[in-house]
């Protein structure tokens, strides 16, 4: 599912590059990526999802070789293939929640789809939120409401970049459960990037959790 070799990428201004030990993770696992900020862990997220280049080496995700595929492809391929659970929800306060998930087929220029949307909605136990509006939500419900987003388009990769980031004990652990479910349900892989130890001790001794530390 998620592969790399010789991969590396290197900023503008660094003194050196980050540098990533081979891996190989196979369809029906799971990945943690953990370490202290600045390990390279949104970095590698961001490799994964086509936002960046890569610079030297191979990176193969879902069957797709990334490097040298052009922009238009990325494009084309992270719509098709990623969901992406933010840090910060990014949910649009001037629409209900039905229609912030129409976002991402609109987005890629094609017609609402109100029937995934309910479903995903009914399996995350918000159905009755659809005509509310962000600020009407909980915490709680907007992570929910993000995850269904994420979801939309039945993506075959699930990333979550340091989820748990200002949540409480309970929030977290209810949000991994999430995470862990929608992926088990959809049949995606999910990829986390945290140095929450709470992330760490949850995740870490699942048989289908694989850790790569940084």
């Amino acid at each position: 599912m998620l592969a790399w070799e010789g991969l590396s990428h290197r900023y503008a201004g660094a003194p050196q590059a980050i540098r990533y030990a081979d891996f190989a993770l196979p369809r029906g696992r799971h990945l943690l990526l953990r370490g202290a900020s600045g390990s390279g862990k949104s970095t590698l997220l961001a490799l994964l999802a086509g936002l960046l280049r890569v610079q030297q080496g191979r990176l193969a995700v879902a069957g797709t070789e990334l490097a040298g595929m052009s922009p238009r492809a990325l494009d084309a391929w992270r719509g098709a293939t990623l969901g992406v659970v933010p840090q910060r929800l990014h949910l649009s306060e001037a629409l209900t929640v039905a229609e912030n998930l129409a976002l991402p087929a609109l987005a890629a220029g094609q017609g609402a789809d109100p029937e995934r949307a309910a479903e995903l909605l009914e399996a995350l136990d918000v159905a009755d939120l659809a005509g509310r509006r962000p600020h009407q939500l909980s915490v709680g419900q907007a992570q929910r409401v993000a995850l269904a987003r994420a979801l939309m388009r039945r993506p075959r990769l699930l990333l979550a970049d340091e989820p748990s980031a200002n949540l409480d004990d309970d929030h977290t652990i209810t949000l991994l459960a999430l995470l862990l479910d929608a992926a088990e349900r959809e049949g995606c892989t999910l990829a986390i990037a945290s140095h929450d130890a709470r992330v760490v001790e949850a995740l870490g001794s699942r048989d289908d959790v694989a850790e790569v530390v940084l």
